[in-house]
């Protein structure tokens, strides 16, 4: 079977291996859809602070069938449409007691500390198959991870309906995040640099969107709150310039998520984080969000087709991603066909 393989930053490889052979607990997974993350791009850079080099199979955003599986208490059978949760706990440790999966110890995410889903076969833990309807295409299906992030990030900053959300980024996972407020009934104010992007979050019905290089931004969010500031904040970027400031950004007793990873550690204003009593909650991947997102996708809650820029092969991925480099503000969410 054909894996694409990323040895070292800046060199992919598809290569050849044997089908993976069926283990207790797990599936063979026929490998449909893949999407490329941010963090791929990342890890193809070699910026990105997480990632294990070498890995068989980059990608971790991966829809498929079951073609192998044994007795299992999920109830998977062969033909069955899944979604696959890429985060896998060791279930052993006092965050795995807890059923806080995502904060696990020894936690190995798919595509960055173990083979990835770029493959044509994937064997995965059945406790993290997710059934999809299926009238719900594999290339809607690819985005059910990424909308996770989103919603885990809402929830980490405890969004309510009829609050205001500042999210920073615009990218494919702060227009996840956007969403992900919008179906909580809150109302999003989406920030970014680049005005094609904040553009189409436009089109797309996010409420509110401001391009930070053509204005103050504290002063646009105390418009649009009328003087009080967002009860929350979702960055989706890891910026500095952006997690320096982020107390000017939310209101007193407001809540801060942190979704993008930053490069090198930030500095933080901690007197003003204090001062209005602020809750940071960094927001590292999702938790029990795979059904909440397949079930918003498949009632049409959230833009998929415009949120998928283009599909592409395997054998395309490194040219996609060279371009993806280049040119940023041309792409959202890449899908590749397996």
């Amino acid at each position: 079977m054909k894996v694409l393989c990323i040895e070292k930053p800046g060199k992919l490889e598809l290569k050849e291996f044997p089908k993976p052979q069926l283990q207790p607990g797990q599936a063979v997974i026929k490998m449909e859809m893949c999407g490329i993350c941010g963090s791929d791009v990342t890890a193809y850079r070699g910026v990105n602070p997480t990632m294990k080099y070498p890995i068989n199979g980059l990608g971790h955003e991966g829809v498929g069938v079951v073609v192998e599986v044994g007795e299992n208490p999920e109830g998977l059978k062969v033909g069955d449409r899944v979604a696959l949760e890429p985060y896998v706990p060791c279930l052993k440790c006092h965050m795995c007691a807890e059923e806080r999966w995502n904060n696990c110890v020894d936690l190995h995410v798919c595509g960055v500390h173990k083979d990835g889903m770029m493959a044509e076969y994937f064997l995965h833990p059945t406790r993290q198959c997710f059934k999809i309807p299926d009238d719900m295409s594999f290339i809607h299906a690819a985005l059910v991870e990424p909308f996770t992030i989103g919603l885990h990030g809402a929830t980490r900053a405890r969004v309510k309906k009829g609050e205001h959300v500042v999210v920073f980024g615009a990218g494919v996972i702060g227009l996840m995040a956007s969403f992900a407020c919008i179906n909580y009934g809150a109302t999003p104010i989406l920030v970014d640099l680049i005005q094609e992007r904040l553009d189409e979050a436009k089109a797309m019905g996010v409420p509110y969107t401001f391009n930070s290089g053509k204005g103050d931004v504290e002063e646009y969010l105390k418009e649009v709150t009328g003087g009080k500031l967002p009860e929350a904040m979702i960055d989706c970027t890891g910026a500095p310039a952006i997690l320096g400031k982020m107390h000017d950004y939310v209101c007193h007793g407001g809540r801060i998520a942190l979704i993008g990873w930053p490069h090198d550690p930030v500095m933080i204003n901690t007197v003003r984080l204090m001062q209005k009593e602020i809750d940071v909650l960094p927001s590292r991947n999702s938790n029990k969000k795979f059904p909440e997102a397949i079930r918003l996708i498949h009632e049409g809650k959230l833009p998929v087709d415009a949120l998928t820029t283009k599909t592409c092969k395997l054998e395309e991925v490194e040219t996609v991603i060279q371009d993806m480099i280049k040119n940023p503000a041309d792409y959202l969410k890449v899908v590749v066909e397996i």
